[in-house]
């Protein structure tokens, strides 16, 4: 993330009771589950008026691209 936004990370405990967390908790018991989304301070999530800058769904994509590509070159050796 600090390769795309420019400064480090912060970790932020949320989601646990995303359904989907609870299902594949299930099936893979030893699997690390992480959940990356696309959502900023203005973005209102929930919200009846909810919306996402369209740049940061191309940065959160962007991310996501180097995430799988350095995990997966970690994964060969």
């Amino acid at each position: 993330m600090a390769d795309v936004y420019g400064k480090p990370m912060a970790a932020l405990g949320q989601g646990g009771s995303i359904p989907l967390c609870n299902v594949f908790a299930g099936a893979y018991p030893r699997a690390e589950i992480i959940l990356m989304g696309v959502e900023e301070p203005q973005c209102l999530i929930h919200a009846p008026n909810e919306s996402v800058d369209p740049t940061e769904i191309q940065h959160m994509a962007h991310v996501e691209a180097l995430f799988l590509s350095r995990y997966a070159a970690a994964r060969r050796s």
